[in-house]
């Protein structure tokens, strides 16, 4: 059976996921570039790959720390949660992977191999958001209103 990290982990990873996503987009933007003009360094290109490899495993780290941690109380009902939302987000990723498929499919552009790889890293993404955000929404909001 597979072990789920402690419940403190959920906390890290509210403040970890958001944090790494900050600083892939700070990347991104070219704010990392800007900033080593700026305090003279002349080849940012070590200072963007650090803060991209940073950001984006800082990132995965929370995210799995959010999914893969226990409850302060973990029972029957929390599992079965779970695994709907597990499933739930499984047929969302198959769902928007055949569309976008067929979507750039039909394309007379489509992108290329980086477009590609930036498609099915989001929607690994979009799994993970999907899981955490269904799952702790049936768990503190529709549970209070099955209980009023």
């Amino acid at each position: 059976m597979f072990k789920l990290l402690p419940h403190r982990f959920k906390k890290m990873g509210l403040i970890i996921a958001p944090i790494g996503f900050f600083l892939w987009l700070v990347m991104q933007k070219g704010w990392i570039s800007s900033f080593s003009k700026i305090i003279g360094l002349t080849n940012p290109t070590l200072l963007n790959i650090s803060f991209a490899i940073l950001g984006f495993f800082s990132f995965m780290f929370g995210l799995y720390a959010l999914a893969f941690s226990k409850e302060k109380i973990e029972d029957e009902m929390i599992k079965n949660i779970r695994l709907e939302s597990f499933q739930f987000a499984a047929l969302l990723q198959i769902v928007i992977i055949t569309i976008g498929l067929i979507w750039v499919g039909l394309m007379k552009n489509p992108p290329k191999d980086a477009g590609l790889m930036l498609f099915f890293i989001a929607t690994i993404f979009i799994f993970w958001l999907t899981y955490i955000t269904r799952f702790n929404y049936i768990l503190h909001f529709e549970i209070y209103k099955h209980e009023e």
